[in-house]
């Protein structure tokens, strides 16, 4: 019998009462609201995997419900649209909007059920895919003659053979997504899934209980699919701080319930060095970690030509680039430059020569023209910030908020929705403050 929940919003109740009956025998569990109001509150306080929504109602249409809804991201699943008198640009409203379908009425329950079953399924594979896209196919090991990287690869090879969780600790773009994986690929888990989960997931901009309760189920759903596989927590120490204790909690209730060992899960979790000790405590204590602590590539510096050519074959072998020598002298720019993002700005500055240079080899001229036009960058970044220091106070915020918002509404593509969570502001005031300021969102995307 199916245990998935639908709500059904209509204003006649004899509607109501009907479809209500009919979705209870195929084995649904059934909810019902007569007002836009009354399903406002049933979405806000429970989890659905289905709503089906009336187009006209008399205190709010379905269609500004629905838009409501998707703007303020508080509904996760599929919406099918009914009406008695609808048109074809109510159909087509509904659907920009998300709508999975739309259905006339009066309704036939053949074609009721069998709309319900397509939303669900399709619904489904959508998560399964999302789920699958955050399986990393693709690596580059790590390497290193050094005498730093012999101990770390050795640690990596015990770590491998047995069932320990793991924390990597180190810099920014260390490489510590990178040592986790390896170990995986070393493990006898090799061939099942490598589940990442990036912290963006967690930024969100209030912790409400529907919101949070969406989180734990995409939490589980994704231990459930990495199951005899890992299952990868991304940087958790840049989560928000109340978001991360609530997160910590619910990790210590996972490990108390046992769901890793249930689902032969092994729990691999990635924070910067500079975290307080508490958060690295609690997580040894509650997971039984063992910890990796992960250099900066600058105390391994010596491993630089090596890793160099290293990144040309894999970006070449995996990414498609054209093939380049490096040079010589080249690499030895590359050995002594300090990389104060460590081997995430090495990857990102190979990246860039490979497109850039248009001969065989990349010289040394090429990479300093390279890292002069990123120290160029830096300065601005820098002379940017000396010059509010000679402004008042108000101006200086002004200025600020303009380009932290310019900056960051480039990160997520232009997308408003996406800064409001990003940057943990509620989304009408967010638009004022970008009127305020004269940004336009669509220059940034």
């Amino acid at each position: 019998m199916s245990a998935e929940r639908i709500l059904v919003v209509d204003d006649e109740p004899a509607i109501c009462g009907l479809v209500s009956d009919i979705l209870s025998d195929e084995g649904y569990r059934v909810s019902a609201a007569e007002t836009a109001a009354s399903a406002r509150r049933q979405i806000s306080r429970d989890n659905y995997d289905l709503v089906l929504l009336d187009i006209w109602m008399p205190d709010e249409d379905g269609i500004t419900l629905l838009k409501d809804w998707k703007d303020k991201k508080t509904l996760h699943c599929p919406v099918i649209m009914m009406s008695g008198h609808g048109t074809v640009e109510t159909a087509v409203e509904a659907t920009r909007l998300g709508a999975y379908a739309f259905v006339e009425k009066p309704l036939t329950t053949a074609k009721l059920i069998q709309t319900i079953r397509k939303a669900l399924h399709a619904h489904k594979k959508e998560q399964a895919a999302s789920l699958k896209a955050s399986v990393n196919l693709n690596y580059i090991r790590p390497l290193g003659a050094s005498r730093v990287m012999k101990r770390l690869l050795e640690l990596s090879q015990r770590c491998a053979q047995i069932n320990t969780n793991l924390l990597a600790i180190g810099q920014e773009g260390s490489g510590r997504y990178t040592i986790l994986r390896h170990i995986h690929e070393l493990s006898q888990r090799s061939d099942k899934a490598f589940v990442m989960i990036p912290n963006d997931r967690f930024q969100l901009s209030k912790v409400d209980e529907t919101s949070w309760a969406r989180l734990k189920t995409e939490l589980i759903d994704s231990i459930k699919y990495a199951q005899d596989g890992a299952i990868y927590f991304q940087n958790i120490d840049k989560i928000n701080q109340a978001v991360q204790k609530r997160f910590i909690d619910l990790l210590k209730q996972l490990a108390a319930l046992q769901i890793f060992k249930k689902f032969n899960v092994r729990v691999a979790v990635s924070i910067c060095e500079d975290v307080p000790a508490g958060i690295i405590d609690t997580l040894q204590t509650t997971l039984s970690m063992t910890q990796l602590n992960i250099p900066s590539l600058r105390e391994h510096s010596e491993d630089i030509p090596a890793l160099v050519n290293h990144l040309i074959d894999q970006f070449c072998a995996n990414d498609n680039y054209t093939y380049k020598k490096c040079s010589i002298a080249a690499q030895n720019a590359f050995l002594h430059y300090q990389w104060p993002h460590n081997i995430a700005e090495l990857k990102a500055l190979i990246q860039d020569l490979l497109v850039k240079v248009d001969a065989d080899e990349i010289e040394v001229e090429d990479v300093k023209k390279a890292l002069a036009n990123k120290n160029t960058g830096q300065n601005n970044e820098a002379a940017l910030v000396e010059s509010l220091l000679d402004l008042p106070l108000r101006e200086a915020r002004e200025a600020f908020e303009k380009q932290y918002l310019i900056h960051q509404l480039k990160r997520v593509n232009g997308s408003v929705t996406r800064l409001a969570d990003l940057v943990g502001m509620e989304r009408t005031h967010l638009y004022r403050k970008l009127r305020a300021l004269e940004i336009d969102s669509k220059e940034s995307s």
